[in-house]
């Protein structure tokens, strides 16, 4: 199935590459943002085949849907960053958070 889709995926790690790959199958062309990440990260994102948008602005200008599949203990602070770029997409929160944390990472994406 080919879809228009812009897909963001925040902090192409193992998880968030496999995420990635998946979206890829379903026909979505999937961005990362390589500013601020590893050597390693960008690795993952290239062999991952995911396009580079270069800054957090830039992926969350290009992408319709961001999804957030990182280190638990960052969520909020990244929620904020991506808030504060004005993204008006969709916001996949599928980190491994607390129901509390869930609900707050919701209230700084939804401002």
């Amino acid at each position: 199935m080919a879809t228009d889709l812009q897909i963001g995926v925040l902090h192409p790690g193992e998880m968030g590459a496999s995420v990635a790959a998946c979206l890829q199958e379903a026909g979505a062309r999937v961005w990362f943002a390589s500013e601020g990440r590893s050597d390693a990260t960008r690795e993952r994102a290239r062999s991952a085949r995911l396009e580079n948008a270069g800054s957090l602005q830039a992926l969350c200008e290009k992408s319709d849907v961001l999804f957030s599949v990182g280190p638990p203990a960052s969520a909020a602070t990244l929620a904020g960053e991506v808030a504060k770029t004005g993204f008006a997409g969709t916001y996949v929160d599928a980190n491994a958070v607390n129901p509390e944390s869930a609900r707050r990472i919701g209230a700084l994406v939804e401002s």
